[in-house]
């Protein structure tokens, strides 16, 4: 397997979409190293803690579900949030070579972050851009584990505490014993070991004497006869208490019959008067609102009648000169063509002669004119108010509309209103004879006893049948109880031989650990010891490394036989030693998976690096990534590692501009040919 990219967003201090290629170009196994340098805080170790965390999600690092969400949320770039970029996930790009031919895969954890908590993590597992087929998607999660287990990935992912604890920490025995352990498959076995002892106890222990299966048989019986007996009686108390409840009811119907026959007419003439009182209350407000509305139209005009008839009177003289002006104006329009029509007419000169027809005119004219003065006098002396035919047609309807209205409507809504006022008296003086409520209440409270007694024995035989579940449940438990236990005095036998069958296969097991100890040990003890005079200087070369196969405690020997005292070594052959042990453990696993070494020269001397870098690094695996600060890493041994690194990056403490091509000492990515 090898890792061909990895992309961070929002992770940490690396604000925004990040990418990191770290494929083999050429002939990648002369240069198969990816060296990456950044200074404190540049975020090295999180390129580490990424990778662990998208293969393994909350396995990684063990945390429960709950820590593990919390630890997510707090991993969220707090730049990248405020500004309201939403983004969260890490990726990686692999090439395994499990089958033939080697196929990519990628792998994506992306997660969603609201209120400063996890709520969502996806996880996807692509094929060429598609989902993977050949795993079922809820078997993701377990798929990647089966190819790098998680206690695996901590001998490839390392640092500097983990060199220093495999050198000469308090638990290096104790990490060495559960490396082997791990890396060899034997944990399995042990935990089926451990389970066999399990059974064997859990076996043994349900296997007791027949005398005391016989004893607690009947004492189960005992107790399952007092149970029936407890049962019976409850269920009488509960058939006498439920027929009292029936004849309490039948007595509450009663008391509520006789009830509702003496309360019944009352409440039937009761309710009808007060519905006729409410009818009548009704009509006299809508005859009151009619009587203010007429007295606030019309009352004032018939206050004043005399001077509304006086008004009418004029009104009507005024009409009437109008009518008179009109005619007057007529006549003086023709007054002259009529008397020149009396000198023209054919008729008059045929009768009259001239002389005559003057006189006749001249009377005419008279006439006329004394007709037009007297109707010229009447106008003067009449016109006050000068109104239109209209405007003194509606003044005239209203003064009789009002007359009309006091005398016929006015009067009929005053009857009206003192006819319904005696009825109302009347329905009043009704309602005041029908007795009050007071008669019921005798009824009232012998009903709520009633029904109080009836709570109290529905509560209590509540109660009884909560009490009869619980013990016909306890009833079928101790009769599953008695079968077990005479099932156990069949079943001893059986057991017997069930015993003697695990013990057979846990010795068979023990056996064969033991037997894979001692072969693995040894691969173990010539992978180390091969790797530490491979990188040691001749001058603190020891002869050879042994474990014992018991303890796992390591000895180192030297040429002289004697074996040397690990706590006087210096820390650079301490860390050279922890680096043999590492590299001997990762071989002997026969998984082939790329190696990041995080901060790998920080314990080391100068005579040691020199080798670390020519004989370490280019064998640790097909894959090494190197996580390295530019002090760590300085100019003279980057010269020296040059020829072995396929890539080379360094990073910035800018959170945007995290990835940049080359080493510190390097302005480019290295030539990969």
């Amino acid at each position: 397997m090898k890792i061909q990219k990895m992309t961070l967003c929002n992770f940490k201090n690396y604000k925004g979409e990040h990418s990191i290629d770290l494929s083999l170009n050429g002939n990648h196994k002369q240069n198969n190293i990816v060296l990456v340098g950044g200074v404190n805080g540049s975020g090295k170790t999180t390129l580490v803690e990424c990778m662990k965390l998208c293969l393994f999600g909350k396995r990684f690092n063990g945390l429960t579900n709950k820590k593990y969400l919390e630890y997510i949320a707090s991993s969220k770039n707090k730049s990248a949030e405020e500004g309201g970029d939403g983004r969260f996930f890490v990726q990686i790009e692999l090439e395994l070579d499990d089958g033939y031919p080697t196929y990519p895969i990628t792998l994506k954890r992306e997660w969603h972050i609201n209120d400063g908590k996890t709520t969502e993590e996806k996880f996807e597992i692509l094929r060429d851009g598609n989902p993977l087929e050949i795993i079922p998607k809820e078997h993701w999660d377990d798929y990647i584990p089966s190819l790098i287990p998680p206690y695996v990935s901590d001998y490839f992912f390392f640092d500097g505490e983990r060199v220093k604890e495999l050198a000469s920490g308090d638990r290096a025995e104790e990490i060495l014993k559960e490396s082997i352990r791990d890396l060899i498959g034997l944990k399995h076995y042990e935990t089926l070991s451990n389970d066999l002892d399990a059974l064997t106890t859990k076996i043994k222990r349900r296997n007791i004497s027949f005398s005391t299966i016989n004893n607690q048989i009947k004492d189960k019986e005992a107790e399952e006869l007092q149970i029936k007996k407890e049962l019976k009686e409850i269920k009488r108390e509960i058939k006498k208490k439920s027929r009292r409840v029936e004849e309490l009811i039948e007595c509450r119907s009663t008391v509520e019959a006789n009830l509702r026959r003496k309360a019944g007419a009352f409440a039937e003439e009761r309710k009808k008067n007060e519905t006729a009182i409410s009818k009548l209350k009704i009509e006299i407000d809508e005859l009151n609102e009619k009587i203010k509305q007429i007295c606030g139209d019309y009352l004032p005009f018939i206050i004043a009648s005399k001077t509304c008839k006086s008004l009418l009177d004029q009104l009507e003289g005024e009409r009437r000169a109008k009518e008179l002006a009109a005619s007057s104006q007529i006549l003086k329009d023709n007054h002259h063509d009529f008397i020149s029509r009396v000198y023209s007419s054919e008729k008059l000169t045929s009768n009259f002669n001239e002389a005559q027809l003057e006189v006749i005119g001249s009377e005419i004219d008279v006439i006329l004119s004394k007709i037009l003065g007297t109707i010229d006098i009447n106008l003067e002396n009449t016109s006050i108010h000068d109104l239109s035919p209209g405007e003194s047609s509606k003044i005239e309807d209203f003064i009789k509309k009002a007359n009309n209205n006091i005398q016929s409507v006015f009067n009929d809504h005053l009857k009206r209103r003192e006819d319904i006022l005696i009825k109302l008296n009347v329905c009043r003086l009704e309602l005041k004879k029908i007795p009050n409520e007071e008669f019921i209440k005798e009824y009232i409270d012998k009903i709520a006893s009633i029904n109080t007694e009836i709570e109290i024995l529905k509560n209590e035989i509540e109660s009884s049948e909560d009490k009869t579940i619980l013990l016909e449940d306890n009833e079928i438990k101790t009769g599953k109880e008695i079968r077990k236990l005479e099932e156990k005095i069949l079943c001893i036998e059986e057991d017997r031989r069930k015993v003697g069958i695990c013990t057979n296969v846990k010795k068979s097991i023990q056996e064969f650990i033991n037997i894979t100890i001692s072969s693995k040990i040894g691969d173990l003890e010539q992978m180390i010891t091969q790797m530490y005079h491979t990188l040691a200087n001749k001058d603190d070369m020891v002869e050879q490394i042994k474990i014992d196969p018991k303890t796992f405690s390591t000895e180192l020997f030297g040429f002289d036989g004697n074996i040397v005292d690990k706590d006087r070594m210096s820390v650079g052959e301490k860390e050279i030693y922890a680096l043999s042990v590492l590299w001997g453990l990762a071989k002997i696993s026969n998984r082939k998976i790329p190696m990041i070494i995080d901060s790998p020269l920080a314990k080391l001397d100068n005579d040691h690096v020199d080798k670390i870098i020519k004989n370490f690094f280019p064998t640790a695996a097909d894959q090494v990534i190197i996580l390295s600060h530019d002090r760590e890493i300085d100019q003279v041994l980057y010269n020296k590692l040059k020829p072995y690194v396929n890539r080379s990056y360094r990073l910035s403490v800018n959170e945007m501009d995290k990835v940049k091509n080359g080493y510190f000492f390097d302005t480019g990515e290295v030539d990969a040919n």
